[in-house]
């Protein structure tokens, strides 16, 4: 769990807690080390202390013998020892109490200053309480001096205070100019990360401005390289496909019109020459009459049925006269034929404020598009209600009319069992896409397993008018 905190944190903040980290070892290994060096110099300086305490004590008593003031012990040696350091010094008295001649308790600098229990138990020396006995004249109480490492230990802790002081103001000038160094040295990255979003998007038209860090300006030269070749071969694969659907429509028209053209007055030949068999039939005297005009009758019903079969066939392929019929009606009467089929279904259509027509190429995507998804809806999804809605968004005039071109927006939503991730898109759905972004707009798909499905096309007029006036000679260009 530690693992997976540590790598969801970003690069930035991975950094400075790898700084600081590393920061606070070193000041804790050099902290270990300044107090073993003070824990050693602290000894030394005791012990030397005491050596010369012990000489100086000696030598003064001796000099107070000589000249016969040893009873005044208790006065004399505090005034003759105050300037003793690291040494406390004491005398016996004749009940056996012990009288402190140097310092008092709570003097001098260790009495000053707040030193921590935990630095004095890490810093005092083991050697720390040891008496030093000095031998006294006979008859005369012992002088004892006894090792005092407070003052030592209060100027240590001292020192170590301001280090440790100058350590956290360091650390932290360090930290926080780490902090914008490192925003403006992995600044590229979040560019980067934001710009392999737009691709994923589908936005390869996204470039990314050079840093100026040399191994990032490698990466987002790479990285516009990689763009422009997916822009590329994104306008290659639309044109691609533009043709394919401008040759597919045609060969549409071409079977439409042949249907139309062939089938239709076939179709009404086998009715004229059946009916008037009929009307043959029914003027014979012979039994087998009878016979002759079921068998008639059969073959009229049948071509009834073909009948209606071509026609629906010719609207499949044909759908209607675009261009001349208003889009709202053409996709009216696509929606009425599909309620007709399928009364179960109840489909809601709502168009905005639309034109009359946007061209063949637009006209048809849209007709398809709706086509595609009311089948999807009632033969995979099962739906029981479809709703339907079709608006243009007028061009923004932002920016001297530089802003978001007109766009038509069709939505799709049904209620039927959904999409399951793991299912791959059908041809159907993956035609429909291909077909929209040929005209430069897209085709997003939500669905998830019994939430229905909403579909969303935008298709950018003014792109879709220019891929339009192309169809001629790219029809021209494959004949």
């Amino acid at each position: 769990m530690l693992q997976k905190l540590w790598y969801e944190r970003p690069v930035r903040t991975q950094l400075l807690v790898a700084v600081g980290v590393i920061n606070l070892l070193a000041a804790l290994l050099a902290g270990a080390v300044s107090i073993l060096n003070t824990r050693t110099a602290t000894r030394v300086e005791i012990e030397a202390s005491l050596e010369v305490a012990q000489r100086f004590v000696a030598a003064t008593m001796k000099d107070l013998a000589a000249q016969g003031r040893l009873t005044q012990l208790n006065e004399e040696l505090p005034l003759e020892l105050k300037h003793l350091r690291h040494v406390r010094i004491m005398y016996m008295d004749a009940i056996g109490q012990l009288t402190f001649v140097s310092p008092q308790p709570g003097n001098g600098a260790a009495g000053r200053r707040y030193v921590p229990s935990w630095f004095a138990a890490l810093v005092r020396p083991q050697l720390v309480g040891r008496a030093v006995r000095v031998v006294a004249l006979a008859g005369e109480n012992p002088v004892i001096i006894v090792g005092e490492p407070a003052d030592e230990i209060a100027e240590a802790w001292h020192d170590f205070s301001s280090l440790a002081i100058v350590w956290l103001v360091l650390n932290a000038l360090i930290l926080a100019i780490l902090y914008v160094v490192l925003g403006r040295v992995l600044d590229p990255l979040a560019h980067l990360s934001k710009g392999m979003l737009n691709l994923e998007d589908g936005h390869y038209a996204t470039r990314l401005a050079p840093p100026k860090v040399k191994e990032l300006a490698l990466i987002t030269q790479r990285f516009n390289t990689l763009a422009g070749a997916l822009d590329t071969a994104r306008d290659e694969n639309s044109r691609l496909y533009r043709q394919l659907i401008t040759v597919q429509e045609e060969e549409r028209r071409v079977i439409a019109d042949e249907l139309h053209d062939e089938a239709g007055p076939c179709l009404f030949g086998i009715t004229a020459n059946a009916s008037s068999i009929q009307n043959l039939a029914d003027q014979l005297p012979d039994r087998r009459t009878a016979e002759i005009s079921r068998r008639v009758g059969e073959i009229l019903s049948i071509t009834e049925r073909l009948k209606l079969l071509n026609r629906a066939l010719l609207k499949k392929l044909r759908p209607g006269p675009l261009g001349t019929v208003k889009l709202a009606e053409l996709l009216d009467e696509l929606i009425a034929g599909f309620q007709r089929r399928h009364p179960d279904t109840h489909i809601a259509a709502s168009f905005g404020k639309l034109a009359a027509s946007y061209g063949e190429a637009i006209d048809l995507t849209l007709y398809r598009c709706v086509q595609e998804g009311i089948t999807n809806a009632i033969r995979h999804g099962k739906a029981a209600t479809l709703t339907i809605d079709l608006a243009e968004t007028p061009a923004s005039r932002r920016n001297g009319g530089k802003g978001p071109r007109a766009r038509l927006a069709l939505s799709l939503s049904d209620d039927g069992k959904g999409i399951a991730p793991a299912t791959p898109k059908g041809f159907g759905l993956t035609a429909m896409t291909e077909r929209v972004r040929s005209l430069g707009g897209s085709c997003v798909i939500e669905s998830a397993p019994s939430k229905g499905t909403i579909i969303h096309v935008e298709i950018p007029v003014e792109r879709a008018s220019t891929a339009r006036a192309r169809q001629p000679e790219l029809v021209g260009g494959l004949s």
